[in-house]
C-alpha cells in the first residue's frame, strides 16, 4: 500500500508549495482518494498517480479545503477519457463512488461539470452515496469504515453528523485519517494498534498530540501529522522539533508530495 500526502495544509490563506488536504491510496491495483483540497487533480497526475484506477473517493466533510478539488479531479478523469483512448478504453463502463456527509454538495458539483462541457457525459458513471457511521466501502480487498466526530458540532434531534474519521485495512493493514476533529477522545479508541495514524494539526498542537497519545497509552506504529494549521506553516521546523521530544521517531510530519510504504 502507497499512500500519498497531495495537499498537507489546512484551510488557510493560500501558502507557497502547500495546497490544502488530500491523500491518495494506492493498494491492489486501484486508486482511493481521502478528501480532495484544491490540488488533488494536479497533483495526483503530475505525480504519476493513475488517476484512471481510481475506484472510490472518500470526503471526510465538506468544508472547501477537503472539496475545493472535487469538480477538477471529476473533470480530469473525463478529460483523460477524450484525449487518450487507451485510457478511455480502461475507464469504460467503470464505476467510481464517492462518498460525502452531504449529497447536496454532489448535487452542485455535477452542476458545475454539467456546465463545463459536454453536459459531462462520460464512458465511466459516478456513484454517490451519503456517508453514515458504519463500513463505507469494502470491495476488492479494500475496506474503509466511517466514525462521525464533533468538528461540526452535535447535530439537532434527527439530523446526521456532517463530520468523520476514516479507518482504512488493506493488506493486513490499518490506517486511520483522523480528518478535523474536535478532541482526541473521539478517535482514539479506532486508533488503537493502526499501523499508520494521520491527525490533523490544523485545530491542535502537534506537540500536544503526542503528549496526549503518550498518556493515553496509545500504540500505533507510525503518526503522521498532515492539515497543518499556521504554528507549523509559520515554524515548520521548531514544531517538528517539538513534537520529536515527546514521540521521537514514531512521528513525522508530512509536506506536499510526502509518500509513505506499507
Amino acid at each position: 500500500m502507497k499512500i500519498t500526502v497531495l495537499g498537507s495544509c489546512s484551510g488557510t490563506e493560500p501558502m507557497p508549495g502547500c495546497h490544502q488536504t488530500s491523500v491518495a491510496v494506492e493498494t491492489g491495483g486501484r486508486l482511493y482518494f481521502i478528501d480532495a483540497g484544491e490540488n488533488a487533480g494536479y497533483a495526483s497526475y503530475l505525480g504519476g498517480i493513475p488517476q484512471q484506477d481510481t475506484a472510490a473517493i472518500f470526503i471526510t466533510h465538506t468544508h472547501m479545503d477537503h472539496t475545493g478539488g472535487l469538480p477538477h479531479l471529476l473533470w480530469n478523469f473525463r478529460k483523460l477519457c477524450t484525449i487518450n483512448p487507451d485510457i478511455a478504453a480502461h475507464m469504460r463502463d467503470h464505476v467510481i463512488q464517492v462518498h460525502l456527509p452531504d449529497l447536496s454538495v454532489f448535487d452542485g458539483v455535477m452542476a458545475m461539470l454539467r456546465a463545463s462541457e459536454g453536459n459531462y457525459e462520460t464512458v465511466f458513471r459516478l456513484d454517490p452515496h451519503q456517508l453514515r457511521d458504519g463500513v463505507a466501502y469494502d470491495q476488492n480487498g479494500f475496506k474503509l469504515t466511517a466514525f462521525h466526530n464533533y468538528h461540526l458540532g452535535t447535530p439537532a434531534a434527527g439530523m446526521p453528523f456532517l463530520s468523520y474519521t476514516f479507518l482504512v485495512e488493506a493488506e493486513g493493514k490499518k490506517v486511520l485519517f483522523s480528518g478535523d476533529f474536535r478532541d482526541l477522545s473521539e478517535i482514539a479508541p479506532a486508533m488503537e494498534g493502526c499501523d499508520m495514524v494521520f491527525l490533523e494539526t490544523g485545530h491542535h498542537t502537534a506537540a500536544g498530540l503526542c503528549q496526549e497519545l503518550k498518556d493515553r497509552g496509545i500504540q500505533v506504529g507510525k503518526v503522521v501529522f498532515y492539515h497543518h494549521g499556521l504554528e507549523i506553516l509559520h515554524d515548520f521546523e521548531g514544531e517538528l522539533a517539538a513534537a520529536k521530544a515527546v514521540l521521537g521517531d514514531r512521528m513525522t510530519f508530512s509536506v506536499d508530495g510526502s509518500s509513505y510504504q506499507l
